[in-house]
């Protein structure tokens, strides 16, 4: 298990403060305000606390369609795989790329299913999510609209900002039903949601405890809950983070990193060997826990989930995660403010 460093958190909040271009603050007012001109109602405009915003559309032997409201307003489409293994399962969110919705075979949270049905069985909690612009978290638009859906600098930063928590605070509510433990919680994402995902999780561990006790260690904590990041084929160069920032604090964090990228996908096995050299920490103590594998071929992201591929990527997925995520010395313990009792 990665042991803190003393000098952590004040990398990470430097981190966090840095994590968006000038470019991307100016832009986030204006996105979220846009977004809410495109609905109607008082009801569909009102800014959602995402602690209350999760929506049960329908769900079935134990897997729930939601839509989760981020902290602008932003409806985002998830599927929740719920664990019957109690408050002490562990939990995952699955990402897919967010290159854009114009690109080429982009995919929905869907191409996640037999995935998370292999995590299910074996114990974890699973939500696969839609974020912004992407999937089924498109928003109806008028005629002539649609560069509106077009990828800005202010969008991945909101994606790690505002709809990871979303993401994260459904399932805080779930751990506080007891019905998993938030604790052992990891992201497993695609392309450039793998810089979405390790902004968020710098951003997770820069949360203080709730000032509900007089010494630090008792307080009750906010995060600190992302352990593990799983990454395919992922890139550094994205819209509006800072990756020289993020790469340098992530390195820091207790959280244990799988890269994975096909070795003839040139630029692929570029930026994974670019981000794995930037986190890699050595030891034989980090060989399970900070790991990269350059696949023969030229499967790229999604593709890693289709085919005769799809059984060796979800085994390859479930060891490092059951290693490395449910198998922490990390029990359940409540998350509710003590003032609040």
């Amino acid at each position: 298990m990665l042991r803190i460093r003393s000098v952590m958190c004040v990398a990470v909040l430097f981190a966090v403060s840095n994590v968006c271009t000038s470019d991307a603050v100016a832009q986030q007012k204006g996105a979220a305000q846009k977004q809410d001109a495109k609905k109607t109602g008082d009801k569909d405009t009102k800014t959602a606390d995402p602690k209350n915003a999760a929506k049960t559309n329908s769900s079935k032997d134990g897997v729930h369609e939601l839509t989760l409201t981020a902290s602008d307003g932003w409806q985002l489409a998830a599927t929740y795989f719920e664990s019957t293994a109690g408050k002490e399962s562990p939990c995952a969110i699955l990402l897919t790329s967010t290159e854009g919705s114009e690109k080429k075979d982009a995919r929905n949270r869907r191409v996640w299913q037999p995935t998370a049905t292999v995590l299910q069985k074996a114990g974890f909690a699973v939500m696969a999510v839609d974020l912004r612009k992407h999937g089924d978290s498109i928003p109806t638009l008028a005629s002539g609209e649609a560069a509106a859906l077009k990828m800005g600098n202010a969008d991945y930063p909101m994606m790690a900002t505002s709809d990871l928590e979303a993401a994260k605070a459904f399932l805080m509510d779930q751990h506080r039903a007891e019905k998993l433990n938030i604790r052992k919680l990891a992201i497993v994402s695609m392309g450039a949601s793998s810089m979405v995902a390790a902004t968020y999780a710098i951003a997770d561990w820069a949360k203080e405890p709730y000032p509900d006790a007089p010494v630090l260690d008792a307080r009750t904590p906010r995060g600190q809950d992302v352990q593990s990041l799983v990454m395919y084929s992922p890139t550094t160069n994205v819209r509006g983070i800072v990756s020289t920032n993020i790469l340098k604090t992530l390195k820091a964090l207790p959280v244990s990193i799988y890269i994975v990228a096909a070795k003839d996908e040139k630029e692929d096995a570029r930026q994974a060997e670019k981000l794995f050299k930037a986190i890699e920490l050595k030891g034989d103590q980090y060989k399970d826990s900070r790991k990269m594998t350059l696949s023969p071929g030229t499967t790229h992201a999604e593709a890693y989930l289709d085919g005769r591929l799809a059984d060796v990527t979800n085994k390859d997925l479930l060891d490092f995660l059951t290693k490395n995520v449910k198998e922490l010395d990390a029990p359940w313990r409540d998350r509710t403010d003590r003032r609040t009792k």
